[in-house]
């Protein structure tokens, strides 16, 4: 006969005694641990689900224990981190902390080892050339990639292709013709989705699409190496509608070097920017706002997947077009 439910918030402990197994097994269990009979399994989700055991976040974090941690690895661009990586970890934090694990961001050494141990890890607009991914793939923990699509792994990204053609698309009914597509990394998959979503909605207009534009990575900061590109180019002659930015950050880039070169914007030139962060530095922006919340939430859902060894998956989720002032509609 099965012990009766406890009146307030169960433990570990009265979850070993339901299934009559030690404390170390129930934790191996709730955990995704490996080496764990099926039997001895089902044993030990029944006494949680008859306790109605819920994980003691206060009490995990007092142990500081391993088992109960979420390490998480924010990708760079140019040697800076995007205010949207932060927001997502931001997010994400909260997230993982109603499940009941502690979050912190992954430590490496100069010479690139990990040295952060955790349950699961999660990489947020993390490059596949960035030595970091290497590393935390060469682990035994299960990894959760926010931003890129991840074969027979666990990921969760924004419709970079539908962000793509909203942008152009939007600039195509404000009247622009002649639109450029501004990129950190052409060769990113992020970057190269988002171009193709341009390079399709100018197709659809029965337009020529442009190649992209690389940015030129001579001081490591996104906006004013962005400024300097565009900058030049404008000097040389580039004569545009309209420009559709890979970020923000790069947006505000080509904005100011418009405006230091005589454009109005977006009188003369309209931009798109895209992340849709809310900051007073990027509010102006016309943008593509990326769904942060339901990111973090979803890449929450995955690690909980991952750390139960239930199949890999992954989702892409809808972009939206949030109007500002760097464009306008043309009636």
């Amino acid at each position: 006969m099965s012990k009766r439910k406890s009146a307030g918030q169960s433990t570990i402990l009265q979850v070993a005694a339901q299934a009559g197994l030690s404390i170390a097994t129930v934790s191996r269990v709730l955990n995704g641990g490996k080496y764990v009979a099926e039997s001895t399994r089902e044993k030990v989700l029944q006494a949680a689900a008859e306790l109605n055991y819920q994980p003691n976040y206060m009490a995990r974090q007092l142990h500081g224990m391993d088992d109960f941690v979420v390490a998480v690895i924010l990708g760079m661009d140019l040697g800076t981190i995007s205010p949207f990586a932060l927001k997502v970890y931001e997010v994400l934090k909260g997230e993982l902390q109603k499940q009941g694990y502690r979050v912190k961001r992954a430590q490496f050494s100069p010479d690139g080892e990990l040295l952060t141990a955790a349950r699961a890890y999660v990489g947020i607009g993390l490059h596949y050339s960035d030595a970091r991914y290497q590393e935390v793939m060469s682990q035994e923990e299960p990894f959760v990639a926010i931003g890129d699509v991840q074969k027979d792994g666990y990921w969760v990204a924004s419709n970079d292709h539908q962000g793509g053609y909203l942008s152009t698309r939007h600039l195509l009914d404000n009247g622009c013709r002649t639109i450029y597509y501004v990129c950190l990394h052409s060769d990113h998959e992020v970057s190269a989705l988002r171009y193709q979503g341009y390079r399709e909605a100018m197709h659809d207009a029965g337009l020529i699409p442009s190649e992209a534009i690389e940015i030129v990575t001579d001081t490591g900061l996104p906006a004013l190496d962005s400024y300097r590109r565009i900058r030049g180019l404008l000097e040389s002659g580039l004569r545009p509608d309209a420009f559709v930015a890979f970020s923000d950050i790069v947006a505000a880039g080509i904005s100011m070097a418009l405006a230091d070169t005589g454009r109005k914007v977006p009188e003369d030139v309209q931009v798109v920017g895209y992340d849709g962060i809310d900051d007073d530095r990027y509010h102006s922006l016309t943008t593509i706002r990326q769904d942060i919340e339901g990111i973090a939430a979803q890449a929450t859902a995955l690690v909980m997947d991952a750390i139960k060894k239930e199949a890999p998956r992954g989702s892409y989720l809808d972009v939206i077009l949030r109007p500002g002032q760097t464009t306008r509609l043309i009636c």
